[in-house]
């Protein structure tokens, strides 16, 4: 990279990222972050920018095709700056580069059951059109012949998306962050403590981004998980925008306005896909397939408790696998949760986002 020491001088340069993984409750964490005034937090929440990067970027170039695009919004009183693209975490090449240009930069992990996260990111694979397999089941069959460059969906922006059982090996990618950046630069959370506690999970992140506690008491879901109408106008909607013969954003994405909070402004594009899109619920795993995905993956889970110091023996446990991942989504209940001036009701009503 050019000119490095004077890049990581930038004042709107991400001093955190929230790196993942999918559908493990990142939205809402970050909607959370973003509603903090001493965080500048990127609109959208996730970027891909440093994915896509390719070449060695001028401060000229950082400055106009991401800090001036994603950061817009800063201001002095900002005391942290971030953002949430949750497939850098899979990406170890964009992690080596955001160091290049700060070397001090926290990253923030979020993880969760494979059994419950698995089908509910098929779903959304299938909802951004980058799946075109229904069946989870025959999805995960597809793994190896996907590999080999068959069986891809038409509109797959990266086959990496596709290997679930890849994606759901929270063990080895953390264990390859912690390689990258130490431990004391990493932040992992787990979903189980997000649904039960979100406040005590927000104020532990904002101690470790050094931000002060806002006195944030409402922690709603972003998302229920959810499907498109008609596929054809979400095909319209996600239409893919290229650069030099790449892929870099879709047609919603670029037409998206945000407000302050990340949320986004009411536009006709906007209530297009609101229109268009359906609440569904993932289809859980049949007792096969979790046998499947839990003999696959129990090492990584045994590997990532030992790495996080954490018992996530109940993610193997069977009885999990339907009466958890049904109530879960669809708690309303509200929470009770411990501040420091006593406890105060908290509402959570858990939707992946």
């Amino acid at each position: 990279m050019k000119n490095n020491q004077q890049v990581t001088q930038l004042s709107r340069f991400p001093d955190f990222f929230v790196i993942g993984a999918p559908r493990c409750g990142t939205t809402s964490f970050c909607r959370y972050l973003a509603r903090n005034s001493q965080i500048c937090f990127s609109q959208p929440k996730e970027t891909y920018f440093f994915s896509q990067l390719d070449h060695d970027l001028s401060e000229n170039e950082l400055r106009r095709d991401y800090l001036d695009r994603y950061f817009a919004h800063f201001t002095a009183d900002c005391r942290a700056v971030g953002e949430g693209t949750v497939t850098y975490l899979y990406q170890p090449d964009a992690i080596k580069r955001i160091q290049q240009f700060n070397p001090n930069a926290r990253f923030i992990v979020l993880v969760r059951d494979p059994l419950t996260m698995l089908p509910s990111y098929h779903q959304r694979l299938r909802y951004l059109l980058q799946e075109d397999e229904p069946d989870f089941e025959k999805a995960w069959a597809l793994q190896p012949a996907r590999a080999r460059g068959e069986n891809i969906p038409k509109r797959c922006l990266d086959t990496r998306l596709l290997a679930y059982s890849e994606i759901a090996k929270f063990g080895a990618q953390i264990q390859q962050l912690y390689a990258i950046t130490g431990r004391e630069r990493t932040h992992v959370i787990v979903f189980d403590d997000l649904a039960a506690d979100p406040l005590g999970v927000y104020q532990r992140a904002l101690e470790f981004l050094h931000v002060d506690y806002d006195g944030q008491t409402r922690f709603e879901r972003k998302y229920q998980s959810r499907m498109y109408r008609y596929r054809w106008l979400q095909q319209l909607l996600y239409l893919p925008v290229m650069r030099r013969g790449k892929v870099i954003d879709t047609l919603q994405r670029r037409l998206s306005h945000y407000n302050q909070d990340g949320s986004k402004r009411r536009s006709r594009i906007s209530r297009l896909v609101t229109w268009n899109t359906i609440q569904a619920s993932p289809v859980p795993l049949s007792p096969r397939m979790t046998a499947i995905v839990r003999e696959t993956l129990q090492a990584d889970i045994q590997l990532l408790s030992s790495l996080i110091n954490r018992d996530l023996s109940t993610w193997l446990v069977a009885k999990k696998d339907y009466a958890t991942y049904r109530l879960l989504p669809y708690w309303k209940k509200a929470v009770s949760v411990p501040t420091k001036a006593g406890c105060q009701q908290c509402k959570f009503s858990p939707k992946l986002e």
